[in-house]
């Protein structure tokens, strides 16, 4: 049995950070019943905050549509909104375009709350309801959906939320992917050796994975 690190830097807002998680997901599956042994190879992931818009005011949201029309230009956005929901149904994602942006450094915060063992359950529910079902990501009551929706308490949650505890990790953690990891966008994934950026296709994720099991077989 071999222990597989993977590293996410990942921000909430993005939807091909959702899309690259749907393909890495495959690409897990696909390796744990095609590749020898793969079935008992543990996965470990590290899930690692990036804010895309790091200057974003807390508590402020805007409709997604407008934000992409503010970035590329209002020509452009029937474009990026088809491509999406076209893309989004290959993997089972049915995108609305009708959810709120803004900061997300209060659900990067919540993630780093939660336990380990839950949260890549409660990241995938944040996507589910942000991009599925309208969720603003500034909301401390739809944050605290999510998490309840996991399994964990509400109203610690939501207490947890009301305060700054953990602002200054995530902030910590976010400033040293730009910085000393050289991120310059999301989704990358490291599995071993390999970086991956962008929502990689499943083919790629899969090769890394063997990759990384191979270099740790030795």
């Amino acid at each position: 049995m071999a222990v597989l690190d993977i590293s996410i830097y990942f921000d909430f807002i993005c939807p091909w950070c959702l899309i690259g998680h749907k393909s890495l997901d495959k690409a897990i599956n696909l390796y744990q019943r095609t590749y020898p042994g793969g079935r008992d190879d543990e996965i470990r992931y590290n899930l690692l905050p990036y804010y895309l818009k790091p200057d974003a005011p807390q508590g402020e949201s805007v409709a997604a549509l407008e934000a992409i029309e503010r970035k590329n230009g209002k020509e452009r956005v029937n474009a990026i909104r088809t491509r999406l929901e076209r893309v989004g149904r290959e993997y089972g994602i049915d995108f609305s375009m009708a959810h709120f942006v803004g900061s997300t450094r209060d659900a990067h915060r919540m993630l780093r709350f939660a336990p380990v063992e839950k949260r890549k359950e409660l990241l995938e529910e944040v996507y589910r309801l942000h991009f599925e079902s309208d969720l603003d990501i500034t909301s401390h009551e739809g944050l605290a959906t999510a998490a309840e929706n996991v399994g964990l308490s509400r109203v610690e949650v939501l207490q947890f939320l009301s305060g700054q505890q953990g602002g200054e990790e995530v902030d910590e953690l976010a400033a040293k992917a730009r910085k000393q990891d050289g991120v310059a966008s999301v989704p990358t994934v490291v599995i071993g050796d390999r970086r991956l950026e962008g929502a990689e296709d499943v083919g790629e994720f899969y090769e890394a994975l063997i990759a990384a099991k191979e270099a740790a077989s030795g």
